[in-house]
């Protein structure tokens, strides 16, 4: 592996440590840290220093984001600088927050790492993804009242149109019921699982999905549309459709510019840092999907069933390393731990936006625009059954 650029504090390195690209020193700050009784205090009280470097708390907790952003699983490394080798049965091998022993390895970062069987879980998302989205289309055009001017249209003709409150609580129920068949068909663990646990993973991964999927089809179809967000696959709100958002006609004039000004701000903050994610890292096909597995399996720091663990852990494993090989056979295996490092960091953009959510539907709940059946408000309290 060529050197790279430790992505801490940018010294150059030839391997990655910690199953993530940074240098030996910052592995070893990391593990002393780690260990240490007395907490860090950040040097300008922000937890939020530029540079990093100068900063021992906040050097520690970039390194941490990026080691636990991984499923929060971590080889012991050896004294040396070698790379990782194959995985061990060895009890003392890894390291779980509860020393559980189910636990596998986490995918590595050092490229070079052979497949027996390469793209298959990319293959089978692709697969699951498509599928899932004809269901939605024809479900959302024969449940959705057609507009009679259509403001935006896709290349394969069929309309857009400006998102309601009355079409997102139907849009909504549409892709929580397909959520559940791309899992099935997606995931062959997820059909053995509890209806509990099968409705947890869905709760949990449907504010991320919602959010990365309209990020990358924004940049992909209308990347020089500014403030604007996929609602569904065939509805949208935009900055100059957010005040015909409010459809609810016996609604005061004061609460409907209220829903549409905390709409625009919606735009402008958290869609927009999703889409920034998106489009500066260039987001590929493939790597959108292997986004939804990530998303999908990002069950650490939840209150999931400890059997989710394992499973989660699993995936992400599989995926890395399928991305790896992607890279490798693309010829950039020199640069994929570097890449890997910021889908990662996509991940954990997502993830902030979704764990923001509640907040922000409160507030339309406060002004009385949803109510306890409104579907999407539904999602982040524990009242709504699933669909099956």
């Amino acid at each position: 592996m060529a050197d790279q650029l430790c992505l801490v504090c940018s010294v150059h390195t030839k391997h990655a440590h910690l199953g993530v690209l940074i240098c030996r020193a910052c592995k070893i700050f990391y593990l002393r840290a780690e260990s240490r009784q007395k907490p860090l205090i950040c040097r300008a009280g922000t937890n939020k220093c530029e540079i990093v470097v100068k900063c021992k708390k906040c050097r520690f907790e970039q390194i941490n984001r990026l080691v636990k952003g991984i499923g929060g699983v971590r080889k012991k490394e050896e004294k040396s600088n070698e790379c990782y080798s194959e995985p061990s049965t060895s009890r003392n091998e890894t390291v779980y927050d509860e020393e559980r022993e189910d636990i596998p390895k986490i995918a590595r970062f050092v490229c070079g790492h052979s497949l027996d069987a390469r793209l298959s879980l990319l293959e089978r998302v692709r697969s699951s993804y498509n599928t899932m989205n004809l269901s939605r289309r024809a479900a959302e055009l024969s449940s959705l009242q057609p507009t009679l001017h259509p403001i935006l249209t896709f290349h394969d003709a069929y309309p857009l149109k400006p998102a309601t409150i009355a079409s997102l609580n139907c849009t909504m129920r549409i892709l929580i019921t397909t959520l559940f068949d791309f899992a099935t068909s997606a995931f062959p663990e997820f059909s053995s699982l509890s209806l509990h646990n099968k409705w947890f993973l869905i709760k949990n991964f449907h504010q991320s999905f919602w959010s990365l999927e309209s990020a990358y089809r924004v940049y992909t179809l209308f990347p020089n549309i500014p403030h604007f967000h996929f609602m569904s696959l065939t509805t949208y709100c935009s900055y100059q459709s957010a005040l015909s958002f409010c459809d609810i006609g016996d609604k005061a004039p004061h609460i409907v510019e209220a829903t549409g000004r905390h709409l625009r701000s919606y735009l402008k903050g958290d869609v927009q840092k999703c889409r920034n994610a998106i489009t500066n890292a260039k987001v590929t096909e493939k790597e959108f999907l292997a986004l939804l597995i990530l998303c999908f399996w990002n069950v650490d720091n939840t209150s999931a069933d400890d059997s989710l663990i394992p499973l989660g852990v699993s995936h992400r494993s599989k995926i890395l390393e399928e991305l790896q090989e992607m890279y490798k056979s693309e010829g950039n295996s020199e640069e994929c731990a570097t890449r890997i490092g910021e889908i990662m960091s996509i991940v954990i953009v997502m993830q902030t936006c979704a764990t923001a959510m509640p907040m922000k539907l409160e507030m339309f709940r406060l002004l009385d625009i949803f109510d306890d059946d409104t579907t999407i408000y539904q999602l982040t309290k524990t009242g709504m059954q699933p669909p099956l």
